[in-house]
C-alpha cells in the first residue's frame, strides 16, 4: 500500500495548477491564445510549465513503483523530497535568470530522483527475471 506517493502527487498537483495560472496569466496579458506571440515571459512560463509536465509524471511513475514494488517507503520518501526541493529550485531558477545554479540544481536532481529510483528497482527485480 502506498502512502508515500500520494503526498507528493497531491503536491505536485498543486504546483502544477500554479505554473498553469502562470501561463494563463501571461496569456491573457498579452492576448495570446496558441503559442507565445513572441513574448518571452510568456515562453519562460510554458517552458517552467513544460519542464514540470514532462518530468515529474515519470518520477511519480517511479516513486510509486519504488514504493509499492521494493516496499522502499523510505527511499521513496527521500526520493520524493529531493524532487520536490528540486521543482521548486528549477521553478525559482527559470524564472529570475541571476539564479541560473537552481535551474541547473533542479534538473540534477530530477535526473538523480529517476536514476536511483530506477536503479533500485533494477537491484530487486532485474536477478528475478534473469
Amino acid at each position: 500500500m502506498s502512502f508515500v506517493t500520494p503526498l507528493f502527487a497531491s503536491i505536485f498537483a498543486l504546483m502544477y495548477l500554479y505554473l498553469s495560472f502562470g501561463v494563463i496569466k501571461f496569456r491573457l496579458k498579452h492576448q495570446v491564445s496558441l503559442g507565445t506571440g513572441e513574448h518571452s515571459d510568456l515562453e519562460k512560463a510554458m517552458r517552467t510549465h513544460g519542464n514540470f509536465a514532462e518530468y515529474v509524471p515519470l518520477c511519480l511513475i517511479l516513486l510509486f513503483l519504488l514504493e509499492n514494488l521494493t516496499l522502499s517507503t523510505n527511499l521513496a520518501f527521500w526520493l520524493g523530497c529531493l524532487l520536490l526541493v528540486s521543482r521548486v529550485s528549477h521553478v525559482v531558477g527559470m524564472n529570475n535568470s541571476k539564479l541560473f545554479k537552481c535551474r541547473q540544481f533542479g534538473m540534477i536532481g530530477t535526473f538523480l530522483v529517476m536514476l536511483i529510483s530506477s536503479l533500485a528497482m533494477l537491484w530487486v527485480y532485474l536477478p528475478v527475471s534473469i
